[in-house]
């Protein structure tokens, strides 16, 4: 028990020294957490983001018909994306 507590506090001794370090020169951070994560995790990403992006709902800006107004009535409308001529 006591061993573990030894060790518990020389590690948190050894982060705090780290940490003065950093505090002194800002190139020691970035050169210990500035990695590019690994390729199959950046993958694995794209491909959550890509099957995301093909459950949203289409909105209402994004119909098809170009000239339709993005009011639904001839009022004017405050909120639309696009004006009538």
């Amino acid at each position: 028990m006591m061993d573990s507590i030894a060790l518990a506090k020389a590690i948190e001794l050894q982060n705090q020294a780290r940490e003065e370090q950093w505090r002194r020169n800002e190139d020691l951070f970035y050169r210990d957490y500035g990695l590019d994560p690994p390729a199959p995790l950046i993958w694995i990403g794209k491909m959550i983001a890509g099957l995301c992006s093909l459950r949203k709902p289409t909105k209402k800006a994004d119909r098809r018909e170009i000239r339709q107004s993005a009011c639904d009535d001839n009022g004017c409308c405050g909120q639309a994306a696009s004006c009538r001529v």
